[in-house]
């Protein structure tokens, strides 16, 4: 896999402490930053603690034999927490920035990286590498969030690229574009029946189209029998949303960025 766009030294070092042991006291202090940077905003605690309970909600529900899949590998923290609770299952990235995916291949030498975007459909796509603040790197130009490099990758569909492989567990963060990635998950989703961590942001994002949000919430449940729980509702045994609490969640004052979707009848269905 070849580096035609090396990260810059900043990204390197937090990909090397996010895929360390260094990163539990890292996002220990992270989230000791993020609460005291809410106190003067105490509507939005609960948001704070969001990444503190996926990870909660994450160490009860992955098991040690799981096959799992991180699309949209981004540094990698994700990839290396879901190898610490899996160790006998196999991991699975994919990511579009090449720089990122070449850095991610060499990190982590068992698991399959693939250096694609994803939708519904295969082509070629304009990918825009957010170079202030590359987690917000998508398919849509958020010049708005910093300045931006578009590049051309190649873009797969989910089912093309995992063909008949086992899927435990899938977390999606694509900035916006879940719903045709998954989309392009369909046969999948069928088959192996993944409990599936995704992202869908505030709906007073200009850059992204929240109404396909709302087609994945419709797309997951009404057509493939998953419950939708915000990460907060897992952890205390709340039960799953409707699509006007999924709408709630994400005005002001937030509730919840990330949502776990759980097949009815399948993984995490005991949770």
């Amino acid at each position: 896999m070849t580096d035609s766009f090396p990260l810059p030294l900043g990204l390197r070092l937090k990909h090397r402490v996010g895929t360390s042991p260094l990163a539990a006291p890292a996002n220990w202090l992270r989230h000791t930053a993020a609460r005291l940077k809410g106190a003067g905003h105490p509507e939005l605690g609960l948001l704070r603690q969001e990444d503190a309970l996926i990870d909660a909600v994450l160490t009860r529900l992955v098991k040690p034999d799981w096959h799992c899949l991180d699309v949209g590998g981004h540094l990698g923290s994700v990839s290396y927490r879901l190898q610490q609770l899996a160790p006998r299952g196999h991991l699975t990235i994919v990511e579009a920035s090449p720089g990122k995916a070449a850095q991610l291949a060499r990190r982590f030498v068992g698991a399959t990286v693939h250096a694609v975007a994803v939708s519904d459909a295969p082509g070629e796509v304009s990918f825009y590498e957010n170079l202030a603040q590359p987690g917000f790197s998508s398919l849509a130009d958020r010049s708005d969030r910093g300045a931006t490099r578009e590049i051309r990758v190649p873009a797969r569909r989910i089912d093309d690229l995992m063909g008949e492989a086992r899927v435990d567990f899938l977390k999606i963060d694509v900035e916006g574009f879940e719903y045709p990635a998954l989309r392009g998950a369909e046969a999948l989703l069928s088959r192996e029946r993944p409990v599936i961590l995704f992202e869908a942001g505030a709906l007073g994002d200009s850059a992204i189209d929240a109404g396909l949000a709302d087609q994945l919430f419709d797309y997951l449940t009404a057509g493939h029998g998953y419950r939708i729980h915000a990460a907060f509702d897992l952890y205390y045994d709340r039960p799953a949303i409707s699509p006007e609490l999924f709408a709630s969640y994400r005005r002001y004052p937030y509730l919840a960025f990330n949502y776990f979707a759980l097949p009815q009848g399948g993984n995490g269905a005991d949770l």
